[in-house]
């Protein structure tokens, strides 16, 4: 799918996908990292939600998915934005997000540097546009800087193997913000952040389960 737009053959039902009319976006991440990427017309807001944005915006609407390929290519090669970033670096971004407000900054602007070279194309097939991306409901309260008093850390164990227990208290993406219970079913002081993507291939098996917590000392700093 992604060589498509170089030529390369694909199957008939992957064609027709790729055909229909695609998004290009900017997408900024809990820490500033911002990336450029594409969004088919059925799952334009869907597709910023499973990436765990914190803030984005649309820049163009390509008339298939050839042409919108392109335009991400060329916005990599000549402003240097990225087409993928770790879940890995955005789990760990989001134990201390960056204010709302500096990310909704840092991505007003990469998103008018993309308008600005598109802008100034002679292809077709395209057309550049302004419009923001509506972020969840539910993961606000993960992608909100942490209230003062309040502590937050990496969730502290691997999910290849082993009991978890704990509760889902916000959701961005596959990323959680979560409470633990002991013992007692009392939650313990502070959130924790999970990649839940983790989970993915793995065989589930539900209980009383809960999840080992390491002692934790939060930052005098």
């Amino acid at each position: 799918m992604h060589d498509f737009h170089r030529g390369s053959s694909v199957p008939a039902g992957l064609r027709a996908y790729l055909m229909q009319p695609h998004w290009l976006y900017v997408a900024t991440f809990a820490n500033g990292a911002t990336k450029i990427g594409t969004a088919s017309a059925p799952r334009k807001w869907n597709r910023l939600a499973e990436q765990g944005a914190v803030q984005a915006a649309y820049v163009a609407l390509a008339e298939d998915g050839r042409v919108v390929r392109v335009l991400e290519d060329l916005v990599t090669r000549e402003l240097g934005l990225v087409q993928q970033i770790r879940s890995a670096a955005k789990a760990a971004s989001l134990v201390e997000p960056r204010p709302d407000v500096e990310l909704a900054a840092i991505n007003r602007r990469h998103a008018a540097q993309v308008r600005a070279l598109l802008g100034g194309l002679a292809m077709t097939g395209f057309a550049v546009v302004e419009e923001e991306w509506d972020r969840p409901a539910l993961a606000d309260r993960l992608c909100t800087v942490r209230a003062a008093g309040s502590s937050r850390h990496p969730y502290p164990a691997a999910f290849d193997g082993g009991g978890h227990g704990f509760r889902i208290h916000s959701l961005c993406g596959a990323i959680a913000l979560a409470g633990l219970p002991d013992a007692s079913g009392n939650l313990v002081q502070g959130s924790f952040v999970a990649d839940l993507g983790a989970l993915k291939g793995r065989k589930i098996e539900f209980g009383p389960h809960i999840t080992e917590i390491p002692a934790l000392q939060d930052s005098l700093f």
